[in-house]
């Protein structure tokens, strides 16, 4: 086991003859004669404890361990007092300044060697308990930070649900991004066409000729770009700086290489996030085509009715108006004179025509037929 470091500070060469050569053989003993050349021999090395005599001419030991206690160096270093003066007052003194037990003169070397190995043991608990503090600490920190960061995606996918369009989300990633403490370039491309992003707003002409050259490249969905790192979904797109995918330990510490890594996962997680979100909007705009054209559809089928209606009205009144006519040139061939050859010429030529017209109204018929057929497929 490692023998304790002890600094004894006295202005009687005497005591600290005595004190040396009564500890030398249990720790590793320092002397100094007087408070200011124990101060300086306590900066310039470290020990486990500080003996310090109280009626010390120039520095007391109150003054001392006064100095000794300010100093973040040697504020945590135990101090014990020596002193020939017994009353209470004295102690409480030795106490208010930092003191961690006090003895009286003449003393007897095993009590002295008891109180030196208690404040020593004592300080070593205190350390390794500091440390687990200072360990747990930086644990809950750590959760906090993951807690913040998961907190972020969550928040993210609630905003997505308000979005309705490409640029409502760019939005809504960089307002995230920007909780991450990070910033860089989107594009999305779907149904509602192709947006291209920045967190300042419209993309640069730099940010959109990495984000062409990213749409070039095939691998994993995840890349370096220098110090950044692309994210390649198909339809999203995404570029952050100062991301980098390999941080060298060199220039980050374990906690920040974790940090960064987290990140990368949460980035990929939105990322995820808001394709699900454009899936359901491209869905959206589908039900909107599909029921704009069964609108059409039915408005269509009601028009073809219509027409049909006014067709077969049409017809019947163009064959009455013919009818008539025939009626009206058979009558007039009384008065004309005419031979019966010509008479039957002329109505055989007052025939065909009239024939004629009628077959083209069945042609439209015929066509408005074929239309029903059609919106019936198109309906079902």
């Amino acid at each position: 086991m490692t023998q304790a470091h002890v600094l004894i500070a006295d202005d009687d060469t005497t005591t600290l003859e005595m004190l040396e050569a009564a500890l030398q053989g249990r720790y590793r003993v320092t002397v100094a004669q007087g408070g200011r050349e124990a101060i300086q021999q306590a900066h310039a090395q470290a020990f486990d404890l500080i003996v310090l005599d109280v009626d010390m001419p120039g520095m007391d030991g109150y003054a001392t361990c006064t100095a000794l206690k300010s100093s973040p160096r040697t504020a945590d270093v135990p101090v014990l007092f020596l002193s020939a003066l017994v009353n209470i007052e004295e102690r409480l003194r030795g106490y208010r300044v930092g003191g961690t037990d006090y003895l009286t003169k003449p003393f007897d070397v095993d009590e002295l060697c008891t109180k030196i190995d208690l404040a020593v043991a004592q300080r070593a608990c205190n350390r390794r308990l500091n440390h687990q503090v200072a360990q747990a600490l930086h644990r809950v920190q750590a959760t906090a930070s993951k807690c913040d960061e998961v907190g972020t995606v969550l928040d993210l996918q609630r905003q997505l649900a308000t979005c309705f369009n490409y640029v409502d989300i760019a939005r809504a990633f960089f307002a995230a991004l920007d909780k991450l403490g990070f910033e860089g370039c989107l594009r999305l491309s779907g149904r509602q066409g192709v947006t291209t992003r920045s967190g300042q707003g419209e993309c640069s002409a730099l940010g959109h000729s990495i984000l062409d050259h990213m749409e070039t490249i095939d691998g994993p969905k995840v890349q370096a770009v220098g110090d950044n790192t692309s994210f390649n979904y198909g339809h999203v797109l995404m570029l952050v700086r100062n991301l980098p995918v390999h941080p060298h330990e060199s220039q980050y510490s374990q906690d920040e290489r974790d940090r960064l890594a987290r990140v990368r996962n949460n980035i990929a997680l939105m990322a995820e996030s808001i394709i699900a979100r454009m899936r359901a909007l491209d869905v959206d705009v589908e039900k909107s085509g599909f029921e704009h054209t069964q609108r059409l559809i039915a408005a269509t089928r009601e028009a073809l009715v219509d027409i049909s209606a006014q067709q077969h009205a049409n017809r019947m009144h163009l064959d009455q108006v013919f009818q008539r006519m025939r009626n009206e040139v058979e009558q007039s061939f009384i008065h004309l004179g005419l031979s019966e050859s010509q008479e039957e010429q002329l109505s055989s030529t007052l025939q065909r025509h009239i024939g004629e017209a009628m077959a083209a109204f069945d042609d439209a018929n015929q066509i408005e037929s074929h239309l029903h057929k059609v919106i019936g497929k198109l309906h079902a």
